[in-house]
């Protein structure tokens, strides 16, 4: 009885262990916030995630002990982690340390013994050695004061040769490095930041941005070349986008952000001595979306909208999203890794946010609205994945490996998780593991190592067994091929008939002659010709769900079937009716169903290429892509001559008139697609408008 006793209270007490760690670990690691919590997956979806960070607290000025703030504008946190904060309204500057207590503040500013006040202060800055730097875009210069308020020196509009440097001086925004240059952000400049040494040097501009090169403007450029001088400077002038904000990182770097009108990548920015972004996503020179994708609601397009940028000690970067009222934080490489905040009222959210800022990896973000500052801390799965970050960015993927086994177990969907268990795998020789991790994070140049060494391995093992069944498949298709083929004389060879189930290998290997052949001896078959067009619509589908995963830009869980009929069968049936329609037109000796089967057997080669690529995508990597581009510009080709040809056998026309009925055929099918899309347009247009009427009639009855 004793023994039962004991037992059940064992029992007992690891019960309540479990029950009492569960909540406790579901508590500490998934902190749920007042905000919808999510990021991106690997297909740019927004899904629910694991909260990197929570609102710690909110703080006002009142909290502070210090008044309340009147319109503050701005933040910056200094190497000792000491906090100013401008604030406008009061014409004065907050100083905090670390933990929020206040230190003093400045509510003075002299010039030789004279009391001034900032006209409208937008940006602040402190040096190394406490030197405070004010941006005053009423002023239109940067006031350099020490702790005391004193005026130590004025920045102000350079005098310069350049003709940038003669455009309106407004300070939006201000940095200092190291070396005591100071970088100015001035509205309306996009040559760059001025650059000034400490004795109001000016010394150039610095990281100015590229235009965008979108079609709007290639189509622009081109009307330029054409139009008179007077009409090509009515037109619209692309110029570069200038930047809203900047920061110095530990490292040295300096780190900006922008805003692109048309479009939306590119905004934040990491800058080396020459001024060139050197944040990169994924490889060189590739960039990416900042921020939240651009959405539509109703005829609004949306997108994300930069205030103010940070770089924490480690090297994150946190970007401010005006336009939502959200903190976007990134690692050294460009990944996105927590998102946070929004627009409203509730701690966490913000009206107006004006400025972020960070001390260790808590981030500080000030709204101008609010007047508040919001503080958010770490949650446990944001601390792993920082450590996880740093430890992965510096190459110790070993060390990072645990870590990150913490992480995908608290957010299976948390891609960088995957990619570096892939690369800690790979390390440990483990590669079919790493390839899985490669691809539940879409990592293409990961997965594609781990795929050649696993096939180098293979090939090494199976060399002898590989090479004796190649060698006896050549032998046995030799063999039958010599005994297959007869030899026939000159008058057989012309006066052969070819059946009509070869008609369509014999046209894909001989187009020249062959479509004239079949259009003389009309030996056409639609029966085939609506084989091949299915086996179109079929080949399509396994081109799309089962090319290899290093070669596949589609996402296999969601297939739309119709719309892959549609961009096969559908655009071949009105390939057909066009080239139909114009032919009637141009005297054209084809019929609809000549030209279905003609068209059709001109796919042929086509289809067998895509298939081809299907097959190989499958065993090649991603150094061997090449290989795959050649059999898709073979099929193309292919397609293109057998199309010209079977076109001008159909209609018997020159290959001058058959070109141009081709191109006549491509304007046909877009001008039945914009009539099936105004007709469709229309009826559902007429169908709102007598279901207006219909719901107005019941609400009336």
């Amino acid at each position: 009885m004793r023994i039962k006793k004991v037992k059940r209270i064992i029992a007992f007490v690891l019960f309540s262990l479990l029950i009492v760690a569960i909540p406790g670990y579901s508590f500490a690691n998934m902190i749920e916030v007042p905000y919808y919590q999510y990021n991106y997956d690997i297909y740019n979806w927004d899904i629910p995630s694991a909260a990197g960070y929570y609102p710690y607290e909110v703080l006002s000025g009142k909290d502070l002990g210090v008044g309340n703030f009147s319109s503050p504008r701005d933040m910056f946190v200094d190497s000792n982690d000491n906090i100013y904060i401008l604030d406008a309204g009061n014409n004065r500057i907050v100083k905090l340390n670390k933990d929020f207590k206040f230190i003093g503040e400045i509510n003075k500013f002299t010039q030789n013994g004279k009391v001034f006040k900032f006209s409208d202060p937008s940006g602040i800055c402190v040096d190394k050695n406490g030197v405070i730097y004010i941006a005053d875009k009423g002023a239109k210069c940067v006031y350099v004061i020490n702790q005391n308020g004193q005026l130590l020196r004025k920045i102000t509009k350079p005098k310069s040769d350049l003709v940038a440097a003669n455009k309106d001086f407004v300070p939006l925004k201000v940095a200092v490095d190291n070396a005591g240059v100071v970088y100015i952000l001035s509205l309306g400049s996009y040559e760059g930041a001025f650059m000034f040494d400490s004795q109001n040097n000016f010394l150039g501009f610095f990281g100015s941005n590229k235009v965008v090169v979108t079609l709007q403007l290639l189509i622009d450029r081109i009307w330029k070349k054409i139009l008179s001088k007077q009409q090509s400077a009515s037109m619209v002038r692309y110029l570069p986008t200038e930047s809203t904000s900047i920061d110095i990182g530990d490292d040295g770097f300096i780190y900006t952000c922008s805003n692109y009108a048309s479009v939306s990548v590119g905004e934040l920015k990491k800058l080396n001595f020459l001024g060139k972004n050197i944040l990169w996503y994924k490889k060189k020179d590739q960039t990416r979306d900042f921020g939240d994708l651009p959405k539509y609601y109703g005829k609004r397009l949306e997108d994300s909208y930069f205030v103010d940028i940070n770089v924490t000690k480690d090297g994150f970067i946190n970007a401010l999203d005006y336009e939502r009222g959200r903190v976007f934080q990134y690692d050294q490489n460009a990944n996105l890794l927590f998102i946070m905040g929004g627009k409203a009222d509730q701690a966490g959210t913000f009206r107006e946010p004006a400025a972020v800022e960070s001390i260790g990896n808590t981030i500080l973000v000030l709204d101008q609205q609010k007047a508040t500052i919001t503080v958010f801390k770490e949650t446990k799965f944001g601390e792993l994945v920082h450590r996880a970050t740093v430890l992965y960015n510096d190459g110790k993927y070993d060390e990072a490996r645990k870590l990150w086994e913490q992480v995908n177990k608290m957010d299976s969907n948390f891609a960088l998780a995957h990619v570096g268990l892939g690369k800690a795998l790979l390390r440990m020789n483990k590669y079919s593991e790493a390839l899985e991790h490669f691809r539940l994070a879409n990592d293409k140049e990961g997965y594609s190592e781990a795929k050649e060494v696993l096939r180098n391995d293979f090939l090494k093992r199976n060399f002898g067994v590989i090479a004796t069944a190649l060698v006896l498949a050549i032998i046995v298709i030799y063999v039958l091929w010599r005994r297959l083929k007869k030899q026939k004389s000159v008058d057989e060879e012309y006066t052969r008939k070819i059946s009509k189930e070869k008609y369509p290998l014999y046209v894909m290997l001989h187009p020249f002659k062959g479509y004239e052949e079949l259009k003389d001896e009309k030996k056409g078959s639609v029966l085939y010709a609506t084989i091949i067009v299915l086996l179109f619509f079929v080949v399509s589908i396994l081109h799309r769900q089962y090319t290899g995963f290093i070669f596949n830009p589609y996402r296999q869980d969601r297939i739309n079937v119709i719309s892959i009929f549609s961009a096969t069968v559908v655009m071949f049936f009105f390939w057909v009716l066009s080239n139909w329609s114009v032919s009637t037109l141009t005297e054209g000796e084809g019929t609809f169903q000549e030209i279905w089967i003609f068209s059709a057997y001109a796919l042929l080669p086509y289809i067998i290429c895509r298939l081809l690529y299907v097959i190989l995508s499958n065993a090649l990597i991603m150094e061997e892509g090449m290989f795959l581009a050649f059999i898709n510009i073979i099929g193309l080709i292919w397609l293109v001559i057998g199309m010209l040809c079977a076109i001008k056998a159909v209609h018997q026309f020159s290959f001058g008139k058959t070109v141009a009925t081709m191109v006549a055929s491509l304007i046909g099918i877009a001008v039945i697609l914009f009539i099936m899309i105004l007709v469709f347009t229309l009826f559902a247009q007429l169908f709102g408008f007598i279901q207006s009427i219909y719901n107005e009639l019941i609400l009336r009855m």
